[in-house]
């Protein structure tokens, strides 16, 4: 009989870096599909289900992503040890399960709202409040929490499509040691324009990584849930169909990224700018005031402005 202990110490030789939770029974690993960050791409051990939280991608069976994105042989090594999964034998993977219907979580408290003594809400309201956000942030972004066990201690962000209906949500814990660190609702990030009903798509609109970072950019702005914007996804097509100026407000880390992007939506005839970095500091970091003053620096991206940001970083002395 194949132990969790088996499967696990598989995983680490295939993805290096694992995270396993409390009761082992999830494993976190670098998603192999969009290789963002370490630790967002979740695989249940019992069944082998997964999914990325960063960029959507997921399966029934990690065999099937093991094929798909790392390679043949390293998911023939998994069939060998674990067995091949039975819709492998049709030599396709079958069609995911219809998307459900986006629900926010049992027991969902908004914080602006709240006046009662629950030491764990209150806990939530306090975090908030140290991260810059005042009760008015609270109200115009929804900012809530749950009195449910899965929930309980952390920040829910709420997401409404253009109609009002949610379409998606975002859960932070609170807390340093609180596993998992995201526990997002599952739905397809290429199809979602998180706060959609908040955006004037005739106005600049300005694009950050996260929900958090939305706290301290203008009220017209909305986030990539990560720090791509495929040609393919909904929020670029509504950029390019109305030829939205946009403001691109990545983190330090991510200015290449924000390159390609501007590059891409120049290329569509769309205005672009790129917000300038602080060293040492995200978005989320900053205060509104300092958002604010470093918007007002900001220079229309060019055909030259690559090449330019390439000089700078050898300059600095990253390599490109």
């Amino acid at each position: 009989m194949v132990t969790d202990s088996q499967k696990i110490n598989f995983l680490k030789k295939v993805f290096g870096f694992t995270k396993v939770s409390r009761d082992g029974s999830n494993v976190a690993v670098k998603c192999p599909a969009c290789k963002e960050k370490k630790g967002k791409f979740s695989i249940n051990v019992s069944n082998w289900m997964c999914h990325c939280w960063i960029c959507g991608v997921k399966s029934r069976n990690i065999y099937f992503i093991l094929k798909k994105h790392i390679s043949i042989n390293v998911a023939s090594s998994f069939a060998k040890e674990f067995g091949l999964p039975k819709d492998a034998r049709k030599h396709s993977e079958p069609d995911q399960a219809e998307e459900e219907e986006v629900k926010i979580p049992d027991g969902f408290i908004l914080l602006s709202e709240y006046l009662e003594k629950d030491p764990d809400i209150r806990d939530v309201i306090g975090y908030c409040m140290r991260r810059g956000l005042t009760r008015r942030d609270m109200r115009f972004f929804r900012v809530g929490t749950a009195k449910n066990l899965e929930f309980r201690r952390r920040v829910i962000i709420p997401s409404f499509d253009n109609m009002g209906n949610v379409n998606y949500f975002v859960s932070r814990t609170i807390d340093p040691k609180g596993y998992p660190k995201y526990a997002n609702s599952k739905a397809r990030k290429m199809e979602i324009i998180f706060n959609e009903m908040n955006i004037n798509w005739k106005k600049e609109l300005v694009l950050v990584e996260g929900p958090f970072d939305l706290f301290k950019s203008s009220e017209n702005s909305t986030c990539l849930l990560g720090s791509k914007l495929p040609v393919s996804c909904k929020l670029f097509r509504k950029i390019v169909e109305n030829k939205t100026p946009v403001v691109l407000a990545l983190d330090e880390d991510m200015q290449r990224e924000s390159c390609k992007i501007a590059t891409l939506l120049s290329s569509y005839g769309c205005q672009v700018k790129i917000f300038p970095p602080i060293p040492g500091r995200d978005i989320g970091d900053m205060s509104k005031k300092e958002f604010k003053e470093k918007m007002n620096q900001l220079r229309q991206w060019e055909s030259d402005s690559t090449l330019r940001f390439k000089i700078q970083s050898l300059k600095s002395g990253s390599i490109l």
